[in-house]
């Protein structure tokens, strides 16, 4: 990965771990699921407004491609932002972003099945099972603090991350040509027109108690974690393929759980520093993969040229 790429994955890291957080904090405060999810797609849609706008030339003029834009919005935002809305009602911020580290494992698998010619090859394969082996140990060390309300959420987590993973590769397969900003733009604003009427419809706001850390933690949900910060990501998925950039949520687990624990006071434990060991290794090995397909592809190319 180069530089800027390397940038790019550890901002969208740091604000999306942070996202669990605000999540938590508006449902805390009675903002219904849909409330949470339709708030921070219109504020990320009113963030990016300004930008689509002086870009405005680059968005698609096709039907099909609007058609595609539209399921895409409902698959990859409307849902998924809701499914972890409900689910962080019964669990701790931290299991939030844990539970969303599943992805890259959904992601590499459906891009072996619909990707033509992509092959993961023994070390990514490997350094996607021991990133999910952390994962796996940081959800051991969370299993105390479940109870029975609490396993209601992750399961519907997860599902969120099977939405994302396949929306991720239906973008790198079919969406290529579409540049990252109207790409998001185009997502959210669907998005937002599918979750608003619903969220004012079933009363999503009425019993909510917002002070200014609520107001805060919806900016930063909205403006930045659902709006600059996604084009960063799109703008990546197209740049190293979904696989590759869904390695963003393996960096996520460390900074919820720093966050739970600086601000929550969650308990962090030896099996967490352990899981979190083992999900930097496999981001390591993932993308020491990527790097050296890609180097062994650049030289073959230029062995073609002469």
């Amino acid at each position: 990965m180069t530089h800027r790429q390397i940038a790019a994955l550890t901002i969208v890291s740091i604000v999306w771990g942070a996202s669990f957080l605000f999540i938590r904090v508006l449902v805390d405060a009675g903002v219904e699921p849909l409330g949470v999810s339709a708030g921070r797609t219109v504020l990320g849609l009113l963030t990016l407004l300004p930008f689509a706008w002086i870009a405005r030339a680059w968005f698609p003029r096709d039907r099909r491609t609007w058609a595609g834009l539209a399921a895409l919005g409902f698959f990859n935002f409307a849902v998924p932002w809701t499914l972890f809305s409900v689910g962080q009602q019964y669990v701790p911020s931290g299991v939030g972003t844990i539970a969303n580290s599943a992805q890259p494992l959904w992601a590499a698998l459906m891009m072996a099945i619909l990707i033509p010619g992509e092959r993961l090859g023994r070390t990514r394969v490997a350094g996607l099972m021991l990133g999910f082996a952390g994962v796996g140990v940081l959800m051991q060390s969370r299993a105390s603090g479940f109870d029975a309300e609490s396993l209601r959420g992750v399961p519907l987590m997860l599902l969120a991350t099977v939405f994302y993973a396949a929306s991720a590769v239906s973008i790198r397969r079919w969406f290529r040509g579409v540049r990252a900003l109207p790409l998001t733009v185009a997502q959210i604003g669907f998005a937002a027109l599918y979750l608003v009427p619903l969220a004012v419809a079933t009363g999503a706001y009425d019993d909510a108690s917002m002070g200014w850390q609520e107001w805060l933690s919806l900016l930063g949900l909205g403006g930045a974690g659902s709006g600059i910060v996604v084009v960063l990501y799109m703008w990546l998925i197209g740049q190293v393929g979904p696989v590759r950039a869904a390695v963003v949520t393996y960096l996520m687990p460390p900074v919820g759980i720093f966050l739970g624990w600086l601000l929550l006071d969650e308990e962090v434990s030896w099996p967490m520093v352990a899981g979190v060991i083992l999900i930097f290794a496999g981001v390591a090995a993932v993308q020491g993969a990527g790097l050296l397909k890609g180097r062994a592809e650049a030289r073959r190319s230029a062995n073609a040229a002469t």
